[in-house]
C-alpha cells in the first residue's frame, strides 16, 4: 500500500509506522527522503509535522494547567494584555478548541507575504496577530483558524518565560525520550531530513522554505515517524498529561446550541467507519502527514510524506482498514435529479475559506481555493457526497430537508469542517 501510494500520488518518500499498544509492528521508509541525491528513507528520517504540531502545544498547556500556572478558563488577555483588541470572554480553551472566532491567517495578505520572506522576525508576526479580526462571539461555532495555535505559543511563553519551544523539549520531548521532536528548520540540516516537494505542472519538484519563525505552535515542529508514534501512544496513554487532562483534550467541542464538533484541544475525533479514531493531520508546502490513534484496538498509524497536498489521511484510513479487518467501502452512485441539485447548489462559510457548490455539465461540483480541493461530487444519497479526486479524504454532507440546504459538514485534512449556507 505504501509503495502505490508513492506511485499513485506522485510521493518521492513516504514513512509508515504501526504500533499496536507499545509494540512496533512495522517501522519502514519507502522511496527517496531526497531523490535528487538518492537518498532513501528511513523509519528515522525527519520530516515536517505540520498541524500535528497542535497537540503537542495542547499537552503543554494542560501540564502547566495541572500546576496552577495558568487555568483553561483564563482570559487571553490576562496573560497577553497588549491583545488589547481581543475580547475578554476569549478563554485559553477556545484558542484549544478553535472556537475563538479569531480570523484565519492564511487569509490576511501580511501574513502571507511572512510565511514566504525567511528575514521576518516572530515579533513581526505577534504584532500581526494582535491585529487579526474577530468573526463570531466565542463559543458560538467552531472554526479552524492557525492563529489559535500561534496565539497559544505566545502565551506559553509569557507564562513561563522561556521560548515556547524549550518549553516543549524540557517539559515534553527530552523526558520521553523523543530526540528526534524538536522546531523546524526552513532548509534540511543534514542527510537524515527530508526535503519537501511540490508538484508543478504534474512534475515533482523541491518546495520553496518557509519562514519557521512564522509557524510556531500552529506547526513548524520536525520529527520521524517512530517518535510521532510513540507520542501518540504516550499521549492516549496517559503518560504526557494525566488522564483526566487527556479525557478533556480528546473529548468533543460543545458549540452553542447543544451542537457538538468533533474536535478536540489540537485533536480530531472523526471515526472511521463507525470505529473510534483520535487524529489529526499535518500540511506544509511540501509536506503531508497523518497520524492517528484507534482506541479500541490500541492500533497507531502514523504515515509521513515529502510532498505536499498528498492527502495523507487516505493513506492512513486504507492502511487502518486493513489492520482493523474492515472493508473497503462500496460507494455506489445514485442519480441525481435537476431539482434535487437545487437543493444543494450554493456558497457555505466554513470560516477560513469559502465553499462553493456549483453546477458544470449536469454535473455537482466543489469549489474552493488552495489548499482546498475544486472536484466533481459523486452522489451517495441522503444528502453525502464524494469528492470524485479522493472519496477517502474528501466527503459533503448537507442538511435534511427539501427547501435549499442550510448547512454543510465537508470532511477534509481528517477533519470535520461546518459550514452554513451564505446569503
Amino acid at each position: 500500500m505504501a509503495t502505490a501510494a508513492l506511485r499513485e500520488r506522485k510521493t518521492p518518500g513516504l514513512s509508515l509506522v504501526v504500533l499496536q499498544g507499545d509494540n512496533t509492528l512495522l517501522a519502514r521508509g519507502y522511496g527517496f527522503a531526497d531523490p535528487e541525491h538518492q537518498v532513501p528513507v528511513a523509519a528515522t528520517t525527519v520530516f515536517q509535522l505540520g498541524s500535528i504540531s497542535k497537540q503537542m502545544l495542547g499537552a503543554l498547556v494542560l501540564r502547566l494547567a495541572e500546576r496552577g500556572l495558568l487555568s483553561l478558563d483564563d482570559p487571553v488577555i490576562r496573560h497577553l494584555p497588549e491583545f488589547s483588541r481581543l475580547p475578554t470572554e476569549i478563554r485559553v480553551r477556545h484558542l484549544l478548541n478553535h472556537t475563538s472566532g479569531i480570523r484565519e491567517p492564511f487569509t490576511m495578505p501580511e501574513y502571507q507575504a511572512g510565511i514566504e520572506d525567511l528575514s521576518r522576525s516572530s515579533g513581526e508576526l505577534a504584532v500581526i496577530l494582535r491585529q487579526a479580526p474577530v468573526d463570531f462571539v466565542p463559543a458560538s461555532r467552531w472554526s479552524y483558524s492557525n492563529a489559535n495555535y500561534l496565539i497559544l505559543a505566545l502565551l506559553i511563553e509569557r507564562v513561563t518565560g522561556r521560548p515556547y519551544e524549550r518549553s516543549l523539549a524540557d517539559e515534553l520531548f527530552r523526558p520521553l525520550g523523543l530526540h528526534s521532536l524538536r522546531h523546524c528548520t526552513p532548509l534540511p540540516q543534514d542527510a537524515g531530513e527530508a526535503r519537501g516537494h511540490v508538484l508543478r505542472d504534474g512534475t515533482v519538484a523541491p518546495a520553496a522554505p518557509e519562514n519557521m519563525n512564522w509557524i510556531r505552535g500552529d506547526g513548524g515542529l520536525c520529527g520521524n515517524a517512530l517518535d510521532v508514534a510513540r507520542w501518540t501512544r504516550l499521549l492516549a496513554s496517559g503518560r504526557v498529561v494525566t488522564p483526566l487532562s487527556y479525557e478533556m483534550m480528546s473529548a468533543p467541542t460543545r458549540i452553542e446550541g447543544s451542537r457538538e464538533a468533533d474536535y478536540g484541544f489540537g485533536l480530531s475525533l472523526v471515526t472511521l467507519d463507525g470505529r473510534r479514531k483520535v487524529a489529526h493531520n499535518g500540511a506544509m508546502l511540501g509536506f503531508s502527514a497523518s497520524a492517528a490513534y484507534y482506541p479500541e484496538s490500541g492500533f497507531t498509524v502514523v504515515v509521513l510524506t515529502n510532498r505536499g497536498d498528498v492527502r495523507s489521511e487516505s493513506i492512513e484510513r486504507g492502511i487502518a482498514r486493513r489492520l482493523l479487518g474492515l472493508p473497503t467501502p462500496n460507494l455506489r452512485e445514485r442519480v441525481l435529479l435537476r431539482e434535487e441539485k437545487r437543493r444543494f447548489e450554493g456558497r457555505y462559510d466554513i470560516g477560513p475559506f469559502p465553499v462553493n457548490v456549483v453546477e458544470r455539465g449536469g454535473q455537482l461540483w466543489l469549489e474552493m481555493p488552495p489548499p482546498g480541493p475544486t472536484t466533481a461530487l459523486r452522489y451517495l444519497g441522503d444528502g453525502e457526497f464524494a469528492c470524485e479526486t479522493d472519496s477517502d479524504a474528501c466527503r459533503l454532507t448537507f442538511s435534511a430537508g427539501d427547501a435549499p440546504a442550510n448547512e454543510l459538514r465537508l470532511f477534509m485534512g481528517a477533519m470535520h469542517w461546518y459550514g452554513v449556507r451564505s446569503p
